[in-house]
């Protein structure tokens, strides 16, 4: 797969509390982790760095490419809830960074396969034969709104109170994610995002800017398209981008 990763501040915050990570193990195995800070600007920061560098140390020593699917899942969940720990560890260690608490979702490619894994809003989706699936249900009050009846989908989106987490990396009591594997075929775009995108980009532009440009361009495109939106939040995209075969 090829992996395009792009990041910025945003045109409202003083700082990027964001931060990423990719890579490809020596046989083949390939995993991209995207974090979003919370908790104040030397928390946030800090919350997703000790995230980002957690989930790397973990996969990084447990991944390799005949993971049986459950095994697979086992890696991820456990990982999520060591990584968690190391937050929360770090937040009692030191009242400055008390609440601090990040999001993440991740993707690890496993031979045929590719795995998503999530907390918070940071979301996944995939792009495939012009159609966009998302992958990940935000854990969030609005989607619990949404799943319950209470408002629509089209309400939850001008919500008051849409930037409320209700799962989260550090402090969050119910640290189970929601995992799930797809199939990876030829010319598949896994598309990562923070929350910093799909505030000011909605689903159905998402799915046009992907059908319209190419691959290598879709970083750069989508991050400018939420800093045209106002750029209200941090904004990291990454994609794995699985090549088509010769001849198609």
């Amino acid at each position: 797969m090829k992996f395009y990763i792009k990041t910025d501040v945003g045109l409202r915050r003083a700082t990027n509390q964001d931060a990423f990570c990719c890579a490809r193990l020596s046989d083949g195995t390939e995993f991209t982790v995207l974090c979003d800070g919370m908790g104040g600007h030397r928390g946030g920061n800090l919350a997703a760095e000790i995230a980002v560098r957690g989930f790397r140390e973990i996969l990084g020593g447990q991944l390799h490419a005949n993971l049986r699917p459950k095994d697979l899942k086992s890696i991820l969940s456990g990982s999520i809830v060591r990584v968690s720990n190391l937050i929360a560890d770090t937040a009692r260690e030191n009242s400055d960074f008390a609440g601090m608490g990040s999001t993440v979702v991740l993707a690890v490619r496993c031979g045929k396969k590719l795995c998503v894994a999530h907390v918070g809003d940071s979301r996944a989706y995939l792009f495939r034969s012009g159609k966009l699936q998302r992958l990940t249900k935000d854990h969030s009050l609005v989607q619990s709104l949404i799943d319950s009846g209470q408002i629509t989908a089209e309400e939850g989106e001008t919500h008051p109170h849409r930037n409320v987490i209700t799962r989260v990396l550090g402090y969050s009591e119910d640290m189970l994610p929601e995992i799930c594997i797809s199939d990876v075929k030829p010319g598949d775009r896994f598309l990562l995002c923070t929350d910093g995108l799909t505030v000011t980009v909605r689903d159905g532009e998402l799915e046009k800017i992907l059908q319209e440009n190419a691959p290598e361009s879709l970083a750069d495109l989508l991050v400018a398209r939420a800093l045209d939106a106002g750029g209200p939040d941090n904004v990291t995209v990454g994609l794995m981008v699985e090549e088509e075969r010769e001849g198609k």
